[in-house]
Parts: C-alpha cells; structure tokens; sequence
C-alpha cells in the first residue's frame, strides 16, 4: 500500500504534482532523472545510516523502492532534510526498505541493503528511485542494477552482487518487515522519529512536508 495522500501534500508543497502524479507514462512510470537528488559528498553513511553517528535524533522511513510517493519524497522532501538537518549533525536518517509492492520490491530492498554493507546504500536508493518503473515489471534488473552500481564511487560491484544474495541481507530484509509489522506501518513512506535510545514514533500515515518538519523540529527541542 502506497501513502498517496502523503505524495499528494508533499507534490502540492514543492509544486510537483504534474511531474509525480499526473504526467505518469502510460505504464505508471515517471520518466527517469540522470541527476542524483541528494548531495551525499562527505556526510557519513554506517549501514542504513546517513549523518553523524552522534546525532540524538533518528528520522526513520520504512520505504518501498517501487513506491512512487517514495520516489517523490526523496526527490522533493529528502533533499532539504539532508541539508537543513543531516549534513549540520543535528540528525541522522535510517532507510529501512520493505516490500509492500511485490517481488521487484524486495530484490531491490536487498541490493541496497548489500550497498549499505560498503556505506553506499543511500547512493543506490537514490538511483533506484530515478530509475523507478512500473510497478511489478521486472524493472529491477541485475542489468540495471550493474549500470547504476557501476557510476557509484567507491562501490565494488562483484560484492554488491555476492553480499545481496547472502544471508546477511536476507536477515536484514526479514528484520525490517518484523519491525514494520511491529510499529504497524500500513504504508509507504512511513516515518518514525526516534530520539536517544527510546522507542521510535511513528508518524500519522499520509503526514505532511511541512508537519514532518514540525516533527523534527519538536524532537530536536525536546
């Protein structure tokens, strides 16, 4: 399931709409971007992690990489998060990939959990959501994902093949479904704030940019 009403308040916001929700291709896909979203130069990545490991607050997304409110909250939202709040330290973002969609979804949830193995997970999410397709049509290709991996710096990629098909990554995939089916996640994107070490929040389903923002600002204070 697919957070539209969340697609629909952040599109409105930056002014996006006709770009994410209604000039879609005929096959339900958006045309692709050659440009990454994120400025991800020197900002620290652990695993799932993006931002200083010392930051006291935790933004979570439970994401789907077929999703396209997903799409457009890294695109749209994303960027201003990393740059008002990421790359000062003051906290960091957890992707936590689920398949809510179907099988296109988990293969690619499990190559950039192996690209978080190398600290790059952010680097392929982002170019798997500007290379985002139609839904369930096979777009997930060890084709596609070899061409994208291949322009990521620092990436091995014969790695990145061997660690997805391990049993690491297949633990984390099977770990973060308990943990959305836990918090209760009903769709993508879903967020959830944690602060210190206590018991993530999870944010109401179809939040707004400008409430999500609320939020941080409220748990940065508190």
């Amino acid at each position: 399931m697919v957070a539209l009403a969340f697609a629909i308040a952040i599109a409105a916001a930056v002014g996006l709409v006709v770009a994410a929700l209604v000039l879609r291709g005929n096959d339900g896909a958006a045309p692709s971007a050659p440009t990454p979203a994120i400025d991800l130069d020197a900002i620290p990545q652990d695993g799932t992690l993006l931002g200083s490991p010392n930051a006291g607050v935790t933004l979570i997304e439970y994401a789907d990489l077929q999703c396209p409110a997903c799409r457009i909250y890294t695109a749209a939202v994303l960027p201003s998060i990393v740059t008002e709040y990421v790359r000062p330290g003051r906290l960091k973002a957890e992707f936590r990939g689920i398949a809510f969609i179907g099988p296109d979804s988990e293969k690619a949830a499990r190559f950039v959990y192996a690209a978080g193995a190398q600290d790059r997970l952010w680097h392929l999410q982002d170019a798997l959501y500007r290379n985002q397709d139609g839904e369930n049509s096979g777009w997930v290709t060890d084709d596609l994902v070899r061409e994208l991996a291949m322009q990521i710096p620092g990436l091995d990629v014969d790695r990145l093949f061997t660690d997805a098909e391990g049993a690491h990554v297949k633990t984390m995939v099977e770990d973060t479904a308990a943990q959305a089916d836990a918090a209760e996640v009903r769709g993508t994107p879903s967020f959830a704030i944690q602060v210190g070490n206590e018991e993530p929040k999870l944010l109401e389903l179809g939040i707004s940019s400008e409430e999500l923002f609320a939020a941080l600002d409220d748990a940065l204070v508190g």
